[in-house]
């Protein structure tokens, strides 16, 4: 989300207090991620939808003044996704999945 902030076609449509928001939101995402890796996979969910909840106003609002310039998207919005891949390192740990389910999981 930070490096939308300086995606050359957007960059111009944030406000001071668009740039404020999303900083201190990344900060505090990263920060409840690092404190809390082992978290289950819906826990994190739930985080992720929480902080996209924050982001999402500003994104639609900057994508309809710059004509979708730039769509990576947010959940719902053409293009899907987070900018940048959504949570640190594109993913999120212990999301699940095929590669995380252990024997048991497989019943």
């Amino acid at each position: 989300m930070r490096n939308t902030l300086n995606e050359e076609k957007l960059k111009e449509s944030f406000t001071n207090e668009d740039k404020k928001l999303i900083e201190e939101t990344a900060a505090e995402g990263l920060q409840w991620l690092e404190g809390n890796a082992e978290a289950e996979a819906d826990v994190i969910e739930g985080k992720k939808k929480e902080l996209e909840a924050k982001f999402n106003p500003i994104m639609m609002r900057v994508y309809q003044e710059t004509g979708g310039a730039g769509m990576g998207g947010m959940p719902g919005m053409p293009g899907g996704g987070m900018p940048g891949g959504g949570m640190p390192g594109g993913g999120m740990p212990g999301a699940g999945g095929a590669a995380d389910a252990g024997v048991d999981d497989l019943d």
